[in-house]
């Protein structure tokens, strides 16, 4: 049996590596840009050191330690933890979800969890920063015997925030409970209370993971001897060139041996170099020093030197090959990699990301919002990926886009030439958010240029003492009370009489083509004479045919409340005429 793969993963800045810093005592996470996992780590917490580290609590709880140890995987955020993928499923047998008591449930706590149950990986919830709560004493140690000694504000603080977030849990459809009451634990997801800052109730998940991995995990944990692995990132290391970081689920990785895994233009088969391994507690993202080994035994984070693997694509499988199997574990790789990187002739977006694991959840994302994708590729965005969306915009504009996850965008001028729009970001979900956005602007855009071609409601008054010419055209000032007045629009006056059309507006000797609520100007009306058919001080309103009036309720989300307002008082004078419009109403 190998040990278990427990994954670390939760909104960003809740407290993920602080808690797993309090395990290892080390400060991996001040060490961080920003404070902020920027990549996937790996750290073996060794089955003695759990049993030291727990000792009390796993008396109390009657877990016997009979795992070799657990490796924890530290992630940078959701997308992130897709790539821990294998064939079928995810490499991950727990999770640890840790949640902000302060800030609760996010839009990335609610994308984990999806994942998590996608990818049927039982987790508990790690309730972060209980130290910052008012009137909560937090103290290293286990929370069952910290609670017992906090004051009655204290405890009544600390259970509303985790009531409110475990009601939050079962409305998203997960039944929870607080660790100290969870009846079955196949049934019900526990919630512990932590704070990563004191190391309170640390000890109760290290002890409740070991315990659960017996328990619920064994046939799972059993090795075929079939050496695979997953390959998390590639790096440059000093000395060495480029090198991988890879968690071997299965089997046992050796020195020398021939290992095969998905590179950028297909399956790459190289030997192992060396094997290099940090000390047990010890983050292998961020150790500098490492033991080189002949071996490493599944469950393990390593670091492997071979020839090419720089090509190697992160996200993807990497497994050992012998003379037997070569043709078996290529024809292997292969199909990973055509699972997850396809070109049709969809009209779709294109998808860009830099590792398969994303790759896949971004497409996926995509599919759950019914947006087609026409083509999903690994690698930075590259001048074939601006042409292939160039051709979904001519059928579907809206589809001809670009959208990669945490890569590059090599042809920011081409795009920016060929008008395509290419989004790119860290997380996933923004990105989508971002596309939804630009998607809505670009309908809008779309609209306001049609309703540009219909006439627009408008109510005017004549302005007394402005009478520029009587007619042929009458050319009067006007003052606009509602709406939008415009150019070469019939005019009626309360009767619903036709008068005349506007040809020209005008503003101190210059043309306009419109004007809107409290703009005043000399108005050019073919049709009526003043004094006559219209007189200084009338109110006039624009006359709009019954067919631009049921094109022009199509738009009403785009009229303002003058606009809306004056196209009443045109539908009301309308109904009463009942000549053109019957009972058509606003």
């Amino acid at each position: 049996m190998r040990q278990p793969i427990v994954v670390v993963l939760g909104h960003v800045d809740h407290g993920k590596t602080k808690i797993l810093d309090f395990i290892r005592k080390t400060q991996v996470q001040k060490k961080e840009a920003g404070g902020i996992t920027q990549h996937i780590g790996a750290t073996e917490v060794p089955d003695q050191y759990i049993r030291k580290f727990c000792n009390p609590v796993l008396e109390k709880m009657g877990i016997c330690v009979d795992v070799k140890g657990l490796l924890f995987v530290d992630t940078p955020g959701h997308a992130a933890f897709s790539n821990l993928r294998r064939r079928g499923g995810s490499v991950a047998d727990m999770a640890v979800l840790v949640i902000d008591v302060m800030s609760g449930i996010q839009p990335q706590t609610i994308e984990s969890m999806e994942i998590l149950k996608n990818f049927r990986v039982p987790f508990i919830v790690a309730v972060n920063k209980i130290d910052l709560l008012p009137e909560y004493k937090s103290r290293p140690g286990s929370f069952f015997d910290n609670m017992r000694k906090q004051t009655p504000e204290g405890s009544t603080n600390l259970e509303v925030k985790i009531y409110g977030i475990i009601s939050r849990l079962n409305e998203l459809g997960f039944e929870a409970e607080r660790i100290d009451r969870v009846e079955d634990f196949t049934k019900q997801v526990a919630v512990a209370p932590t704070s990563g800052e004191t190391g309170e109730g640390v000890v109760d998940i290290l002890a409740l993971l070991a315990g659960l991995a017996k328990k619920y995990l064994e046939r799972r944990l059993e090795t075929t001897g079939i050496t695979r692995g997953n390959i998390l990132e590639i790096k440059q290391e000093k000395g060495l060139g480029a090198t991988a970081d890879v968690i071997i689920y299965d089997g046992i990785l050796r020195e020398g041996d021939t290992i095969v895994f998905s590179g950028s233009e297909g399956p790459v088969v190289t030997k192992v170099r060396a094997l290099l391994k940090p000390m047990p507690l010890k983050e292998i993202r961020a150790e500098k020093k490492f033991s080189r080994v002949k071996e490493a035994e599944a469950a393990t984070g390593i670091k492997i030197s071979a020839p090419d693997i720089g090509r190697a694509v992160a996200g993807s499988s990497i497994l050992v090959a012998t003379e037997d199997n070569m043709e078996d574990v290529i024809a292997e790789v292969q199909k990973e990699l055509k699972e997850v990187e396809f070109s049709t002739d969809d009209v779709g977006v294109v998808v860009k990301a830099d590792a398969l694991g994303t790759l896949e959840a971004l497409v996926k994302m995509l599919h759950d919002k019914g947006i087609k994708v026409r083509m999903a590729r690994v690698g930075d965005v590259a001048r074939s990926d601006i042409v292939e969306a160039e051709e979904v915009k001519l059928c579907e504009p809206f589809l001809g886009v670009v959208l990669g996850f945490n890569v590059r965008n090599c042809e920011e001028a081409l795009a920016a030439d060929k008008r395509i729009k290419v989004i790119t970001g860290e997380i996933v979900y923004k990105i989508l958010e971002e596309y939804e956005g630009w998607v809505e602007e670009e309908k809008t855009k779309i609209r306001e240029r049609e309703l540009a071609k219909l006439p627009r409601p408008a109510k005017f008054q004549i302005i007394p003492g402005y009478t520029f010419r009587a007619s042929k055209p009458a050319i009067v000032g006007v003052e606009v009370l509602g709406g939008l007045l415009k150019n070469n629009v019939d005019v009626m006056n309360g009767k619903g009489e036709v008068l005349g059309d506007i040809k020209q507006l005008e503003v101190q000797g210059k043309s306009i083509k419109e004007a809107g609520p409290g703009s005043k100007m000399a108005a050019s009306i073919y049709g009526p004479t003043v004094g006559r058919q219209i007189k200084e001080g009338d109110i006039l309103f624009t006359s709009i045919p019954e067919a631009d009036y049921k094109k022009l309720v199509k738009f009403l989300d785009l009229l303002g409340d003058d606009e809306k307002e004056a196209l009443n008082e045109i539908v009301g004078i309308k109904r009463q005429e009942r000549k053109t419009w019957g009972m058509l109403t606003a």
